[in-house]
């Protein structure tokens, strides 16, 4: 897995805005059942200095997310990526153009409410005078006012901003730094208060921004309800099967490549005992005595039993013999080998071309599935003689950079497109048993038909395959 979403827990919309007769405000009401969420600045409408605001308060489960981080569902900090995203709503109304959204941590708890009408503001939330339920422009829970009428919430460099140009984009905004708060708990999470910057909300701009929305929580449409999506690259790279020695054709850093070794105990990945520290040595004879020189041997210990090696090696050897010994003692936990190629200046052909499939793929995923998609992948050209057809089985190749793609089958949406900046969340990762990737199925809503496709990326653009793998969620 590379991406898990959290939906809202809750959210509602809250504002200041003129009810019907243009004198008495809506600031008592309760939004928080509505199927969108509205942010907005009216200019004018009731005098020429009058003005109205509304703002949204959101929050997410951060202690589910603290158990997955816990359970190794999710990655530590530093390795994951949180962005808050929010859908575009279409309505009748005008769309505000060139503003800005301010994201900022609410300093107090709030409740959500029951309330449905955002267009009279006839639902009250709480109240001195109303039987209501959920925070309001001037509550944020029973019997407590806002220190500031509008919501309270953390300044400076708390706050985080992101533009709109059409005003009808999503939010897709990076809130890491205020999550690991939350997860650190040195941040109490009460969730994001979402308004307009500056002078689009306080009228010094000279003009209306109505109405931006977005989708809810309750939210017919599954996809566009508002979530915090983790993200992270977990591919494995492990090089073994296409090992090649290191060349003047290419820089240092380009000759690097990766070795893995993977501590499985009854079939369980276990780190090993009392030492996840270890060193590998490379040698060119199978009994492990002419050892060869290496660069950038580093050992990492990404997950729990799996041990990686980062190395270069400048060697004219066919075969490389690699042992892997615990540092502290050097006492040897694993031996084994790999193949060896030299570099050419042709050895990339741009125009390849291949047959692609993933092998193990079922019609059927369960909701609660965590499936992992292995990909066949050879040659087109591929010509076995009489020889290999009979005695041999067609070889499995790995592409470095294979992505992947998620979409509805129906409408051809997007869910998860490719990723092939810094984060590179999907990535596959690739073994000597060839490409693969894990895939959360909780992201994906049931009963409904979804596509894979996959891509491979050259460096400056992405060259798709044609096939597309379907399945479906029960």
């Amino acid at each position: 897995m590379s991406i898990k979403r959290y939906i809202a827990s809750k959210d509602t919309t809250i504002t200041d805005a003129f009810v019907e007769g243009l004198i008495n405000r809506a600031k008592e009401a309760n939004m928080g059942a509505a199927d969108s969420l509205e942010i907005f600045s009216i200019l004018g409408q009731a005098t020429s200095a009058s003005l109205e605001k509304s703002r949204i308060l959101i929050e997410f489960p951060i202690n589910n997310i603290i158990s997955d981080r816990n359970s190794g569902a999710i990655p530590a900090s530093g390795s994951t990526k949180f962005y808050l995203r929010m859908f575009n709503v279409e309505h009748p109304f005008t769309v505000p153009r060139n503003f800005t959204v301010n994201v900022a941590p609410v300093s107090g708890a709030w409740v959500e409410g029951y309330g449905v009408d955002l267009d009279s503001y006839s639902d009250y939330g709480f109240s001195q005078y109303y039987n209501g339920e959920g925070s309001n422009w001037l509550f944020s829970q029973r019997d407590y006012y806002w220190f500031n009428q509008g919501g309270d919430y953390y300044t400076g460099s708390y706050i985080l901003s992101q533009s709109f140009y059409s005003g009808l984009e999503d939010i897709e905004l990076d809130v890491t730094d205020i999550c690991e708060k939350w997860i650190n708990n040195t941040v109490e999470n009460n969730g994001f208060l979402v308004f307009l910057s500056g002078s689009a909300e306080n009228g010094t701009a000279n003009e209306s921004f109505y109405t931006k929305r977005f989708s809810s929580r309750t939210s017919e449409f599954y996809f566009n309800r508002p979530c915090l999506e983790v993200r992270w690259n977990p591919s494995v790279t492990d090089d073994r099967i296409s090992f090649y020695a290191s060349s003047s054709l290419l820089s240092a850093e380009d000759n690097i490549m990766n070795l893995y070794f993977y501590n499985k105990i009854n079939g369980l990945l276990k780190n090993i005992n009392n030492s996840p520290n270890l060193i590998v040595k490379f040698y060119s004879d199978s009994e492990y005595t002419q050892q060869i020189s290496a660069s950038y041997s580093l050992v990492s210990n990404p997950l729990s039993g799996v041990y990686k090696s980062q190395v270069s090696l400048n060697t004219t050897a066919s075969v490389v013999y690699d042992k892997w010994f615990i540092s502290s003692s050097l006492v040897p936990c694993f031996s084994s080998s790999f193949d060896v190629y030299q570099r050419t200046n042709y050895d990339y052909n741009n125009d390849e071309q291949y047959v692609i499939n993933i092998f193990n793929l079922k019609s059927y995923y369960d909701n609660n599935e965590q499936a992992k998609f292995k990909i066949f992948i050879r040659k087109q050209d591929w010509q076995p003689t009489i020889y290999s057809k009979a005695y041999d089985s067609i070889e499995n190749i790995t592409i470095p950079n294979l992505y992947y793609k998620i979409f509805r089958f129906n409408d051809n949406y997007t869910i998860v497109d490719y990723s092939t900046g810094s984060l590179a969340y999907t990535k596959t990762s690739y073994d000597s048993n060839g490409n693969y990737f894990d895939f959360d199925m909780k992201i994906l809503e049931k009963d409904y038909g979804y596509g894979i496709k996959l891509a491979i990326w050259d460096g400056s653009e992405l060259k798709e395959f044609r096939n597309i793998f379907k399945f479906r969620i029960s």
